[in-house]
């Protein structure tokens, strides 16, 4: 916590170490709602700003709260840049045309690499979905208020990002059972 109370007197060491040890997991977190590294740093960049100028804000609520609400400003400022771009639609068709690999993997062959490449191809409402409630673990209702749009859309894009990974791996000729 020493950390903490050197940021709250606007110590520039302390907030270089916080920034130096959250950075990686931010840019990371920001990289699966936008997917271009330009403006990941953008957002990034911007999240941090937050972060320093909010600190008295924050609540210590036991270890990992600091990391949480810095994920949280991450996450906040990333769903802000994709409206703010007006790249974030919600796809109400069911036919998305999938893209073709030349060279398919070995069968039952999966790395990260091809998880993260579908997930950056994703439509950015199915991603955005997929991602506040799959990875951070965001209820349909949060999710819905975070994106001012219906639960039910929630619901529905998640279903939607579910089988466009699965149509994905089908593609990519990975062995996907078809009953869930």
């Amino acid at each position: 916590m020493e950390i903490l109370s050197g940021c709250l007197k606007n110590d520039p060491v302390a907030q270089r170490m916080l920034f130096d040890t959250y950075y990686r997991q931010t840019f990371r977190t920001a990289m699966r709602y936008l997917a271009n590294h330009h403006d990941v740093e953008d957002v990034v960049s911007v999240a941090y700003s937050k972060v320093f100028s909010r600190i008295h804000q924050f609540e210590y609520r036991g270890e990992g709260s600091l990391g949480k609400w810095i994920f949280t400003i991450v996450i906040h400022e990333s769903i802000r840049f994709l409206k703010t771009k007006k790249e974030m639609v919600f796809h109400e068709d069911e036919a998305l045309m999938a893209k073709s690999i030349s060279q398919p993997p070995p069968a039952g062959y999966l790395d990260m690499e091809e998880v993260a490449e579908i997930l950056d191809d994703m439509p950015k409402g199915y991603r955005t979905v997929f991602n506040l409630y799959a990875i951070e673990g965001y209820s349909h209702k949060e999710v819905a208020e975070m994106l001012q749009i219906n639960e039910n859309t929630s619901k529905s894009q998640l279903s939607k990002a579910r089988n466009y990974i699965i149509q994905q791996l089908r593609i990519n000729n990975h062995a996907v059972p078809r009953n869930r």
